[in-house]
This record gives structure tokens, C-alpha cells and sequence, in this order.
């Protein structure tokens, strides 16, 4: 195979990236997200996109450990923002699932996040921003694709701050 991009391209584009993800918790972090582990909002909202689940179904979508998944999940059923049910199918297994309030503080933080972005591209065109997305997308869609062919982070533990 081919490489088309160079060591230090993909060393500078690393950087960038890694930068990216420190200025967008920055800039666009809600004040209740502050009262959340890191990555607690996207752990609500992964629970929100599957509907009732069992923890253990979420371990992989979320590429973190089984032990950080539950330090989540204890923390957002205290908040009130997850609850707890027995599987109807499996008596034995419990089911997460959102909570209004959940709904409602991934609503606040989503119009939040939103707000601070469009104001943060106030000199950019919509074409701009258009662009931007499906860079970000194609790399994020090339990234998880070559996770899946080499089997790397399929279980590894990873943050999940900034996913939502």
C-alpha cells in the first residue's frame, strides 16, 4: 500500500487535532458539563442515540473500560440524568436508559455547544464551515475504519470527552 501522506503531515495533523480538541472543550464548555467526569455528556448522549441498553453494550461504542463506564453511569443516575430498570428479557441484567432531565441538559448543552461555535466562526461562510465538516467527517470515518481492519482500539480504552 501506498502511503500518501507523510510522517510529518500526519505528525502536524495529530497536533492539530489533539489542539482542537483542548480549544473545543475551551471555548464551547457548558457550565453543568463542569460537574460531570470528563466525557459525561457523551456518555448521556450515546445512551440517548441507543435507547435502553445494558452497559456492556456500551463499552465498545464508547472505546473506554468497563470500570470507567460504570463510574459514569453512577454518576449520571445520581445526577438524575440516567435510570436504572430491570431487563425485561433477563431479570438478572439491568437496563440504562435517559431521563427527562438527561434529555433536557443534553438539549441546554447542545444549543450551548452551538451557539459558542457559530459565534467562534462569525467570520467564516457557510461553505467554509460545510467544508470543514466533511474533512472532519472523512477523517474520522478513515479513522474508524482502519480501527476496525488492524482490530486496534476496538478495545482500548479511550477518553470520551468532547464525543458529544
Amino acid at each position: 500500500m501506498d502511503v500518501a501522506v507523510s510522517p510529518e503531515t500526519a505528525q502536524s495533523l495529530i497536533k492539530e487535532l489533539y489542539l482542537m480538541g483542548r480549544a473545543i472543550r475551551v471555548a464551547l464548555l457548558h457550565p453543568e458539563e463542569g460537574q460531570l467526569l470528563p466525557g459525561g455528556v457523551g456518555v448521556l448522549g450515546t445512551v440517548e442515540s441507543r435507547g435502553p441498553c445494558r452497559q456492556v453494550d456500551l463499552v465498545a461504542d464508547l472505546c473506554i473500560s468497563a470500570s470507567a463506564l460504570s463510574r459514569h453511569v453512577t454518576e449520571l443516575v445520581g445526577a438524575g440524568y440516567l435510570s436504572r430498570h430491570a431487563d425485561p428479557s433477563d431479570g438478572r441484567a439491568t437496563l440504562i436508559q435517559v431521563t427527562d432531565e438527561g434529555r433536557d441538559l443534553l438539549r441546554r448543552v447542545r444549543k450551548s455547544r452551538a451557539r459558542g461555535l457559530q459565534s467562534a466562526l462569525g467570520d467564516w461562510s457557510e461553505d467554509e464551515a460545510e467544508q470543514a465538516c466533511l474533512a472532519v467527517r472523512k477523517l474520522r470515518n478513515s479513522l474508524v475504519a482502519h480501527a476496525h481492519s488492524t482490530g486496534t482500539g476496538v478495545h482500548q480504552p479511550v477518553s470520551t470527552e468532547g464525543q458529544e
